[in-house]
């Protein structure tokens, strides 16, 4: 069942980085949320807002946590949300690089195949023109003869 598990979270994490890292992100706002609610003994919406806030690290500090608990959560998911966000940011935009990337490759290709064949149709039609101008030369030194 391990390796089941193990296995399932490998594929999950590779074939779906962001949404993965999104799911942690709201797993952790959540945890926050409710972690907040209880300690602090804020609303759900004010927990949601207060943790959603020091994620990001935006901290307008209309509220704040008042007990040490509070505090030292404010201070773990302040330093645990920066990366998160930015790591989030990196792998949308890596993904989005790599779809460029691949469409790019995929048009050069093609036009270098396009390319390779307008390529070949022109030295059949030089050999065609060099033909007949030897066919050409040959009858006027035919001509030239007699």
């Amino acid at each position: 069942m391990h390796h089941r598990i193990k296995y399932f979270l490998n594929e999950f994490i590779s074939e779906f980085p962001v949404l993965f890292f999104i799911s942690i992100i709201i797993v952790l706002v959540f945890t926050g949320t409710i972690l907040f609610s209880c300690i602090e003994h804020r609303t759900i919406f004010n927990s949601f807002y207060f943790t959603s806030i020091t994620m990001s690290t935006i901290g307008y500090g209309d509220i704040f946590p008042l007990t040490h608990a509070g505090k030292v959560i404010a201070i773990i998911y302040g330093f645990m949300g920066a990366p998160l966000f930015v790591w989030l940011t990196w792998l949308f935009f890596q993904n989005k690089f790599q779809v460029l990337v691949k469409h790019s490759i995929h048009a050069y290709h093609k036009e270098a195949r396009e390319a390779e064949l307008l390529a070949l149709q022109n030295q059949k039609t030089i050999k065609k023109e060099e033909a007949e101008i030897k066919k050409i030369e040959k009858e006027e030194e035919e001509k030239e003869r007699k």
